[in-house]
């Protein structure tokens, strides 16, 4: 077969798994089903959603909505195509493959020990990206705008560039990345530093061209930040901005927590299973010893999942004289997790690693560096098949496992009900004082 054909037909094939998984994933939870109702209310009473997800600060009661008509469009736009409640699923999961197999060839391009295939495959099963991009909460839209900006991003820099595409190109990437997310999750703001870094850089190596960069970015911004503009121009500035109020004081518990930000970071581009197994280590433990098909492979990955992020954290620090641009994607890379750091010093929240996803795209470029080098030796491309085995065959256990607890599957008539009678409030409420 060529290699179109097989990059077909493994496309289509992670496209049916991933939506299978997603499907199996907690759907009744709250914030699950409030993302859910927000395109389905769209889709129902046939109205323009100013408003996204639902932002709730545990720690300090504060509530408020994500200002953007995206959420509630990807989600309720599908039902007009194919009025099932599966239909968001298929396209949630459509964009995010989309997005990692052109990742996946990027970092081909970038990398050549590794095959474009093996890629892809490794980067749709990892943990975090199944688990964080295949399901109904708005996290998951996060992954394909991170893609086209980081790509963008790592385009601007003359050090980094493959020459993919021209800087005007590059930064209407970044600028659709940025509003694309700025209406999906507060994390957005980890972004405009990278668009500042990029200008400074590009302005040091005297490359700058102000009408490429800003008109770029102006674009780009335009063509996914037209679905924030009707918010602004009914709700106004101040409503539509009620997310900043999240800032507060110096919080030094943060400040200490690079302890923790340093291999959660990492952790994100690796085999990190217990966070999605359970709250706590006797869930995690009983949900392995209570389906026995996942036991081997979670055991193995367990392991494996807790040397990778060190071994990345290492070798980053040893020079890798076949790629000429290594030096600036580690420095790039390590500025990303010092400005991951620094973001949770003035914010109630604590840092927990769902909080920086959007950083995935660069982190697993920075990634695959480091398994380039394993990748020369016959030992380490076995033990890399064996990894994605393994991958394949807990994430399936997973899915058998999780479906009969509360996924869709558990009420699906209810929300085909709610569909068929045109009626969101058979599936649910959105929540109190929510705008749509």
């Amino acid at each position: 077969m060529s290699r179109s054909v097989k990059f077909i037909l493994l496309f289509i094939f992670l496209l049916i798994f991933r939506i299978t998984f997603g499907l199996s994933q907690p759907f009744f939870s709250p914030d699950e089903l409030q993302t859910y109702l927000i395109g389905l209310k769209t889709f129902t009473n046939h109205f323009w959603p100013y408003f996204g997800p639902d932002l709730i600060v545990t720690e300090t009661g504060f509530y408020t909505q994500i200002p953007g008509a995206l959420e509630g469009l990807c989600v309720g736009l599908p039902f007009y195509l194919l009025p099932i409640p599966e239909a968001p699923f298929m396209f949630l999961n459509l964009l995010s493959l989309s997005a990692l197999a052109l990742l996946s060839w990027y970092i081909s391009k970038r990398v050549k020990e590794i095959p474009f295939l093996f890629i892809f495959a490794w980067l749709a099963l990892l943990p975090w990206n199944l688990h964080e991009s295949t399901n109904i909460i708005n996290p998951s839209w996060l992954l394909f705008g991170s893609v086209f900006f980081f790509i963008g991003f790592l385009e601007a820099i003359p050090e980094t560039s493959l020459k993919f595409w021209s800087p005007f190109t590059a930064f209407l990437a970044m600028g659709f990345g940025l509003f694309w997310n700025i209406q999906f999750h507060f994390s957005w703001v980890l972004l405009p530093p990278f668009i500042v870094m990029a200008l400074a850089w590009r302005l040091r190596q005297r490359v700058l061209r102000s009408f490429s960069e800003i008109g770029g970015l102006v674009v780009g911004g335009l063509i996914s930040g037209a679905f924030l503009i009707p918010t602004l121009i009914v709700y106004g500035l101040h409503q539509t901005s009620s997310g900043l109020n999240l800032a507060v004081q110096f919080n030094f518990k943060n400040f200490e927590a690079i302890y923790l930000v340093i291999p959660r970071f990492l952790s994100l581009v690796c085999y990190e299973l217990p966070r999605f197994l359970g709250p706590g280590s006797s869930d995690r433990w009983g949900a392995v010893k209570g389906f026995p098909v996942m036991f081997l492979p979670a055991i193995f990955l367990w392991i494996v999942g807790l040397i990778q992020p060190f071994f990345l954290l290492i070798m980053g620090f040893i020079k890798d004289p076949k790629h000429k641009d290594w030096k600036a994607i580690h420095i790039l890379t390590g500025i990303s997790l010092l400005l991951v750091w620094a973001s949770f010093w003035f914010t109630s929240k604590p840092p927990q690693a769902h909080m920086y996803y959007i950083l995935l795209p660069l982190i697993s470029i920075y990634s695959f560096y480091i398994w380039g080098r394993l990748a020369v030796n016959k030992r380490w491309r076995i033990f890399g098949i064996i990894c994605l085995a393994a991958s394949f065959w807990f994430e399936s256990s997973f899915i058998v496992w999780q479906i009969p607890f509360s996924s869709l599957y558990t009420n699906r008539a209810k929300v085909a009900d709610a569909i068929d009678h045109q009626d969101y409030t058979l599936l649910g409420e959105r929540r109190p004082g929510s705008h749509n």
